[in-house]
């Protein structure tokens, strides 16, 4: 049976250190989704600053999951899920940081 390599589903290590340089200092100690502020996801050094390490986009495909039988938009329920969708995504890097620690 042929497979295709670039298709496959699988768990792929990620190196933490490119170029001389670790991933995990950049990102800092500490995650979080800042969505009320225009859907960032936020890293904070273990000096408390923040610097932003992501964006939730796709406004356009998240509302139209969000569909009102007349047509229209449930903004507040569409608002809702890119929350929960950029909370999801911050603590899932918040758990890759702390695993990194403990390896």
């Amino acid at each position: 049976m042929n497979t295709n390599k670039e298709t496959e589903t699988k768990t792929r290590t990620i190196q933490n250190v490119v170029h001389h340089v670790k991933i995990t200092d950049f990102i800092g100690n500490k995650v979080w989704f800042g969505g009320a502020v225009a859907g960032y996801i936020w890293g904070e050094s273990t000096y408390g600053v923040s610097q932003m390490i992501g964006e939730v986009r796709g406004w356009g495909a998240i509302q139209n999951l969000f569909k009102n039988k007349d047509g229209s938009i449930d903004f507040k329920k569409a608002e809702d899920f890119q929350d929960g969708l950029g909370a999801w995504i911050a603590d899932a890097i918040q758990q890759k940081l702390e695993k990194e620690r403990t390896q």
